[in-house]
């Protein structure tokens, strides 16, 4: 039976404060709780969301006498879990696409660990004082760093849906390199020559058989077959516009379906490399190796050595241009070993840049 939004408040009070466990609360404890939270008027009406909570969505509700507070039987019930919509399910879909797109992990696990990443967030909302009349509330007790996200992030799950449906998508898309001020004409005005600027034109529109997305530093990316070019190719969310699904069916060759699903496994960022997965051996100090060891560049990391002095992970990837932008970002703490073409090209990076300074 379909609940109210203020009864849905209720039950999603109690469930929350019931579930922390190993803390149990009172009767009148949970009363006064969702007398201020949710403006109940009496402990009868608290009794009966609790027996509709345990009728209607089971809700495994125990008393314990000895702590006297209330506790679920089942400690890893939620009811959330019970309590979701269609639509719900389907944004659910949608972020399991998402978590396999970009994590490339157990689409179960990693969709577990997200749900506990925004509980464990909400725990924390909650804990922050809103009480203007506490000394906590004059000064910012928990800062998040914000992030400027990329571009045209409501294409995801247009996207998504095209890739599901297996359908061709159409788009006007801009290539940094197309992206430059528009040149000057000359025009004649009463005699004179005066500069103008000429209209900019139209962005290219492409029509891509998109195959799956992937994110990167905040940004968002899909990778799909390019009839035209006969390949596959990778496009930049923020760079579209126009986004519609058509009604063609995509038409994958096989060939580049398996290029595409292994692409990542041995490539770091976005940008695609043409040459050979390689073994790429960094030496990082002992500081810097801490934090690589606890958050590895790439799933194909393993460590070589750690010392006092160093540090030593391998990777297996095929250079490209991202790696190399992310290796310079750990400055004098990092040494690459191998392989030579790599050395080589961090090199003549580093030179060009102190070129700059002279």
């Amino acid at each position: 039976m379909p609940i109210t939004r203020s009864a849905f408040q209720r039950y999603r009070l109690i469930d929350e404060v019931i579930s922390r466990y190993p803390r149990r609360y009172s009767k009148q404890k949970l009363f006064e709780l969702c007398q201020d939270k949710c403006g109940i008027r009496s402990i009868s009406s608290l009794e009966k969301d609790i027996q509709r909570m345990r009728e209607d969505h089971e809700a495994p509700i125990e008393y314990c006498k000895r702590s006297n507070g209330y506790y679920y039987s089942n400690p890893q019930f939620r009811l959330l879990n019970l309590m979701l919509t269609p639509d719900d399910m389907a944004a659910l879909e949608q972020a399991r696409e998402v978590l396999a797109a970009t994590q490339g992990a157990s689409v179960a696990d990693e969709l577990d660990h997200a749900l506990h990443r925004v509980r464990q967030s909400l725990d924390i909302i909650r804990e922050v004082k809103t009480d203007t009349s506490t000394p906590a509330s004059t000064r910012r007790i928990v800062y998040v760093e914000e992030k400027i996200l990329g571009g045209n992030r409501q294409y995801v799950p247009v996207l998504i849906r095209a890739v599901n449906q297996n359908r061709q998508v159409a788009f006007r898309y801009l290539k940094h390199e197309d992206a430059v001020a528009a040149p000057t004409v000359l025009a004649s005005r009463k005699g004179t020559t005066v500069g103008r600027t000429a209209e900019p034109e139209r962005p290219k529109l492409r029509i891509l058989h998109p195959i799956l997305l992937r994110e990167v530093a905040d940004s968002w990316y899909v990778i799909g077959y390019d009839a035209a070019s006969g390949r596959e190719k990778t496009f930049a969310l923020d760079r579209m516009s126009e986004l519609e699904i058509l009604d063609d069916p995509c038409d994958v060759p096989p060939a580049v379906l398996t290029s595409v699903s292994e692409l990542f496994e041995h490539i770091y960022g976005i940008t695609d490399s043409h040459g050979p997965v390689e073994n790429i051996v960094l030496r990082f100090s002992p500081l810097f190796g801490r934090y690589v060891k606890a958050k590895p560049i790439h799933q194909t990391q393993e460590v070589v050595s750690d010392t006092p002095d160093a540090c030593v992970v391998r990777l297996r990837l095929a250079p490209n241009r991202d790696l190399l932008m992310h290796l310079r970002s750990y400055g004098e703490h990092l040494t690459i070993l191998e392989p030579a073409s790599l050395v080589e090209e961090m090199k003549t990076s580093l030179q060009t840049t102190l070129a700059g300074y002279e």
